[in-house]
């Protein structure tokens, strides 16, 4: 069974009364901390003046999330009067950097009716009932694009250029590693892998110096 079509966007009122075998869970952020970030490759397609498509391949660096719980008691949040405060967490992470990415403007949580409340997850969740058990499916091809996306409509920041030369220092320190114990098979192997991701996170840092944030705009 599906329940796909018993989930509501977040602050929308439920308009079914099935409930989910989950028990209820906190709601939640998505948060970035700008050190944060990840290398995904995007396949991009353009005419030649043959006519003919081309395949190109676009690597690029995309904000790392992390899931912030609003949870009564923890971390300054407090239950007030039959709803959520969070505002000293969320004033005490912004201090720090991060950058608190709204439910409502950016469409991404869904809240099911569930055991004892509601149960909240992102919209790249499916959940399916198979037996006695719920399965969740998660779309990552949804997800990278909708991170994309973020960045393409300036949501998010490009990363710094300082944090992108620690983490090449970081990427060179671990290839080093590597390469004492290279004689070993299986850790050639990882060190080929590594020395290719190395190859694109340098590309994709080269794309954000020559186009800022317009090297998101990939589609």
């Amino acid at each position: 069974m599906d329940y796909t079509n018993y989930s509501q966007p977040w602050e929308e009122k439920t308009q079914t009364q099935t409930r989910i075998p989950k028990k209820a869970n906190s709601r939640f952020l998505f948060a970035h901390n700008p050190e944060n970030w990840e290398l995904k490759v995007f396949d991009t397609y353009t005419t030649g003046t043959d006519g003919k498509k081309k395949k190109e391949k676009i690597p690029l660096l995309l904000p790392v999330l992390s899931s912030v719980s609003e949870t009564p008691g923890v971390n300054g949040t407090r239950a007030v009067g039959g709803r959520i405060d969070s505002s000293i967490m969320r004033t005490h992470m912004q201090d720090q950097g991060w950058t608190l990415l709204d439910p409502v403007k950016h469409d991404y949580m869904r809240v099911y009716p569930a055991h004892k409340g509601n149960y909240h997850t992102s919209k790249w969740i499916r959940l399916e009932k198979v037996g006695r058990r719920v399965i969740e499916h998660f779309d990552q091809d949804a997800f990278d694009q909708w991170r994309l996306s973020l960045m393409r409509e300036g949501a998010l920041n490009p990363p710094h250029p300082q944090i992108a030369a620690l983490r090449l220092i970081s990427m060179n320190r671990a290839m080093s590693r590597l390469e004492r114990d290279q004689h070993i098979p299986e850790v050639a192997n990882r060190l080929k892998s590594k020395q290719e991701e190395l190859r694109l996170t340098k590309k994709a840092i080269k794309r954000v110096e020559d186009l800022g944030a317009g090297a998101y705009n990939v589609r």
